[in-house]
């Protein structure tokens, strides 16, 4: 039994993984059954078989719980209140495989807890609804829950991740999501306080996975407020969605990327939410709603994010309005973007219509804002819309070509293949370099560079690079490769004499 199990570390140990060992005061294993069984002690030779048993049975104490490669079979229920972080981690990123033909995983008033390095998904057709939830329990709040690196994707009823009813301190970073259920989303972000999503990837390719596409899937992310009064909180408050990446729109032709408010609730659905440096990537020839849209929210912050390509829409920039009983919008800033078509069919649909950049009422937002934003749009005029023209209503406006790499024929999407991705790299991180560096850098002659509105800009950029005082407008900040004191200089001369 211990030969077996040498061999198998020797095979699969990461030495890089994101969470060092050390820092655990003890450590418990978990393998697929037949190597693995819950009347084992959980220790390396002889290992437990599945995550809820170790949940259960882990010491509180800074433990890590280590899970060999394998198809774990069924589902996972986490209710247990820490007092201590306790982490459950994939030795080998992505091979331990938790499937089940419902909830995959559900953590139900759980606390301090980081779960990472999984490939989570529905086994197939006919799954029961959702593949992780986090939600409360008769305990408390779900609280200080890490998803970190792992793979959540193929739900074949309802959404990828639900975050809801009550859950605060909440990170998801460094993931990769993709192939909801139909009508659904990747994530709904539904009640909740404090929860930050950052540097994941988020795109649908429903025939990679051998699934038709029904061009039926919804948003990507929605942030909104479901059942009013019924888990003590009304509205979903600080939310933070920043650096991460999207493309390859296979969804319903009103929907949008990202949504802030979505149900028509006679209260504000979500409030201080921020969304900054974010690439969304139109690479997708299916026709979308808008990236973005706001429907009964307040306070919403679009700052320093970058939108380029074709993007067949209704609106190419977002749609800002409200429905049935939603009270008015209010303090809505769109600052230090870049909205790029390089085709010159900015907001063109499908089905003929004009191009158009905004979508909505302007009397049903009190204080909308558009500030200092960068827009190409293939050398052709930029379009207005129904809500706000950009050559009105921006007074910085500056139009000109980003010299963004609009060249997506060869674009290469981040499909898991087993042992790495299509691209040949071998984690979502170097993915999510790869579409980055690629796709949203902009080069050193670029017009964005030095432009943006320092009052709103964000401290770092899409890859965590520091924007100093002379940042760049878009989610890109661009540094000098050889010289990169250039803009410490800047800083200093800003702070010494005024701008």
């Amino acid at each position: 039994m211990i030969v077996f199990v040498v061999l198998i570390l020797s095979a699969v140990w990461q030495p890089g993984n994101a969470i060092a060992a050390g820092k655990y005061r003890c450590q418990y294993w978990v393998a697929p059954s037949p190597f693995g069984n819950d009347e084992n002690p959980g220790t390396i030779d002889f290992p437990w078989a599945s995550l809820e048993y170790a949940s259960n049975h882990v010491r509180d104490d800074h433990c890590i719980v280590w899970f060999y490669p394998g198809v774990y079979q069924g589902g996972n229920r986490i209710n247990r209140r820490f007092e201590t972080h306790t982490a459950f981690v994939s030795i080998k990123p992505y091979q331990a495989i938790m499937e089940n033909n419902g909830a995959v995983l559900f953590i139900s008033g759980g606390k301090n807890i980081t779960m990472e390095g999984f490939n989570i998904r529905h086994s197939g057709p006919g799954a029961r609804a959702l593949v992780v939830a986090i939600d409360r329990s008769q305990l408390g709040w779900a609280e200080n829950i890490i998803l970190r690196n792992n793979m959540i994707h193929d739900s074949y009823n309802d959404d990828l991740l639900k975050i809801y009813n009550g859950c605060k301190d909440i990170v998801v970073e460094n993931n990769l999501f993709f192939n909801q259920g139909d009508s659904e989303e990747h994530m709904d972000v539904n009640s909740v306080v404090n929860v930050t999503i950052q540097e994941n990837i988020f795109f649908n390719d429903f025939e990679s996975s051998g699934r038709p596409n029904n061009n039926m899937s919804k948003q990507y992310i929605v942030i909104k407020d479901s059942n009013g009064t019924d888990d003590g909180l009304v509205g979903s408050k600080q939310v933070y969605v920043r650096g991460n990446v999207l493309l390859n729109w296979q969804g319903q032709k009103r929907e949008t990327f990202i949504q802030v408010g979505l149900d028509g609730k006679p209260y504000i659905e979500a409030e201080d939410v921020h969304i900054e440096n974010n690439l969304i990537l139109g690479n997708s020839s299916y026709q979308i709603g808008a990236p973005f849209g706001v429907r009964g929210a307040r306070d919403v912050y679009f700052i320093n994010n970058t939108v380029v390509g074709d993007l067949p829409s209704k609106a190419y920039a977002f749609r800002v309005t409200i429905t049935e009983q939603n009270p008015r919008n209010e303090n809505i800033y769109f600052v230090n973007n870049i909205w790029a078509d390089p085709t010159g069919t900015m907001g063109a649909d499908t089905e003929g219509g004009e191009n158009e950049f905004s979508d909505g009422d302007l009397s049903e937002t009190e204080n909308l804002v558009l500030l200092n934003n960068l827009y190409w749009n293939g050398g052709v005029e930029i379009p207005g819309g129904d809500l706000l023209s950009p050559l009105q209503a921006d007074n910085q406006f500056i139009i000109q070509d980003p010299r963004l790499d609009t060249n997506y024929d060869d674009l290469v999407l981040p499909v898991w293949e087993g042992s790495q991705f299509r691209s040949g790299e071998l984690t979502i991180r170097q993915e999510f370099l790869r579409l980055v560096t690629r796709y949203g850098s902009v080069p050193s002659f670029s017009p964005a560079i030095d432009l943006a509105d320092l009052s709103y800009a964000p401290l770092d950029d899409i890859l965590g690079n520091p924007r100093f005082a002379f940042s760049d407008i878009g989610a890109f900040e661009f540094l000098e490769p050889t010289n990169q004191p250039v803009k410490r200089i800047k800083e200093f001369q800003i702070y010494q004499y005024g701008r």
